[in-house]
């Protein structure tokens, strides 16, 4: 009877210990395969792909407006100046700002010899030609160019380089403004990205999910200028900020791996 008892309690030892060692490697197990696919970018899209994918009805872009407080960039030149309203001494005819023309609250410029001209709610594409409809009245063929200067887009949270990034081109897709700061580091969350967008006198929120390949289809897959992108970092890089809890988990995981061993110096006996 007494050699029954102690091999039963051998035998409840080493089903305790074989079932903290499948519990420890079913969690690790479980906790790197959610970890790799929360890294991973389009992990709905299949490893291999031997007939292109091809997404119906992705995100359309549209050309932004110009809002007050923007600084546009505007420079206008002619081959030809008119001799009877010179505007400056280079000999082509040209004028522009050095810091750019500051769109004001009513959503004016004031440009030199035209005077005050409304371009809020306009794209840069409709601003140029309204500008250069009433160039011609001081030029001959003027040539107009006009830009968006402070196309800026705030980035901050779990990213390479956070801060605002300048966009020398309108047309920007959230990729290319985190491109632009250095890729999102390993320890961020991918499928929860903050977009905050001022549209008028409202404030618009947005998430996004870059590990699904949908994000193509998203209305905020196109930024606009003075967009703001957060992205948050994972729960266990905000858990590693502590030094108190990795103190705890420390001595933790010490007093886990000293009881694994006492009892398998137990059943070794």
């Amino acid at each position: 009877m007494v050699k029954f008892l102690k091999m039963f309690q051998l035998n409840r030892q080493n089903c305790y210990s074989f079932s903290l060692l499948l519990l420890f490697m079913s969690y690790m197990t479980m906790t790197s395969c959610v970890a790799v696919k929360k890294a991973i970018y389009f992990n709905d899209l299949p490893d291999t792909i031997n007939t292109p994918i091809v997404m119906t009805q992705p995100a359309k872009f549209i050309d932004p407006k110009i809002e007050s407080n923007d600084i546009l960039a505007i420079n206008v030149q002619t081959i030809i100046q008119n001799a009877t309203n010179p505007i400056s001494t280079n000999t082509t005819g040209s004028f522009s700002a050095l810091n750019g023309y500051l769109v004001d609250k009513n959503g004016y410029i004031e440009l030199p010899l035209m005077g005050f001209v409304k371009v809020a709610g306009l794209t840069t594409a409709e601003a140029r030609e309204l500008i250069k409809q009433k160039a011609k009245e001081f030029f001959k063929d003027p040539v107009v160019n006009v830009r968006i200067a402070n196309f800026d887009i705030v980035i901050l949270g779990d990213v390479g380089h956070p801060g605002t990034v300048t966009i020398p081109s309108e047309k920007v897709s959230i990729f290319d403004a985190i491109a632009l700061s250095g890729d999102i580091n390993l320890t961020a969350r991918r499928d929860n990205i903050l977009i905050t967008r001022i549209v008028g006198d409202e404030r618009q929120f947005a998430r996004l999910d870059l590990t699904s390949s949908k994000i193509y289809q998203s209305p905020y897959y196109y930024l606009k200028q003075h967009d703001q992108i957060y992205v948050q970092p994972s729960k266990n890089k905000i858990q590693a900020s502590d030094n108190s809890l990795i103190r705890n988990l420390g001595i933790i995981s010490s007093m886990l791996s000293l009881a694994s061993l006492i009892l398998i110096f137990r059943n070794i006996k």
